[in-house]
């Protein structure tokens, strides 16, 4: 019935708030995943009693949790793009010095070639 019953308050507080600054300017309170916690607990009788507002709160709550979950794979998941990247532009890096070794044979080859007609 209730997603976030058996939730711990050391996961609570490990949830980072994106947007922070917004909420406590239009609130005037920050957003905090323990006091939410705690709020759907009474209103539920510790869980025990089906009340639609807090269902609902606690769903949004364990969205929140499973969120931050999501958002640290996908962060281990960008650090590994960051060193695909960076090996790519290593690899470009390479190309341009060998393109710029061609670009310079071809210019002695031209060159050569002008002298060849001119003696």
């Amino acid at each position: 019935m209730y997603k976030t019953k058996d939730t711990k308050e050391k996961d609570l507080k490990s949830v980072e708030i994106l947007h922070q600054e917004e909420i406590l300017a239009r609130t005037k309170k920050k957003l905090d995943p323990v006091q939410i916690f705690e709020i759907i607990k009474k209103e539920s009788k510790g869980f025990r009693k089906a009340d639609a507002e807090a269902q609902e709160a606690d769903e949004l709550l364990y969205r929140l949790l499973n969120r931050d979950v999501k958002s640290a794979s996908e962060a281990t998941a960008k650090k590994k793009e960051t060193v695909k990247k960076e090996l790519s532009v290593e690899e470009i890096q390479i190309q341009e010095r060998e393109r710029a070794r061609a670009i310079a044979l071809l210019e002695v080859e031209i060159e050569l070639e002008l002298n060849a007609k001119s003696a």
